[in-house]
């Protein structure tokens, strides 16, 4: 399942959404819990500074996301989604960087 729902919101995004703040943003992990009732929605995107307002405007996508995903997964319930920023991408980067900065330094 959520592999599914990865593959639709990733969708979703290029298809229903016009926000130029939420450009370039990519669902990097979905992780539903045991009972159903909540999925996390790990995403990361290129305005790394902007990353608290691309999960507040997610977060006010989320009743349409569930909605078209209960209508397509054809599912009455369907776990409630929570945004967030996936901060492992971020320290990768990070250590790339100052890996770097020591290789030419």
């Amino acid at each position: 399942m959520e592999s599914d729902v990865q593959h639709f919101l990733t969708t979703l995004l290029q298809r229903d959404v016009n926000d130029p703040c939420l450009l370039g943003t990519v669902i990097t992990a979905v992780d539903v819990s045991r009972d159903n009732q909540s999925a996390v929605i790990k995403v990361h995107g290129m305005k790394r500074d902007e990353s608290p307002l691309v999960v507040q405007r997610l977060m006010r996508l989320a009743p349409h996301f569930e909605h078209e995903l209960r209508r397509v997964m054809k599912r009455k319930r369907f776990p409630k989604l929570h945004f967030v920023w996936d901060t492992a991408l971020d320290t990768g980067n990070d250590m790339v960087e100052r890996l770097n900065k020591l290789h030419h330094s």
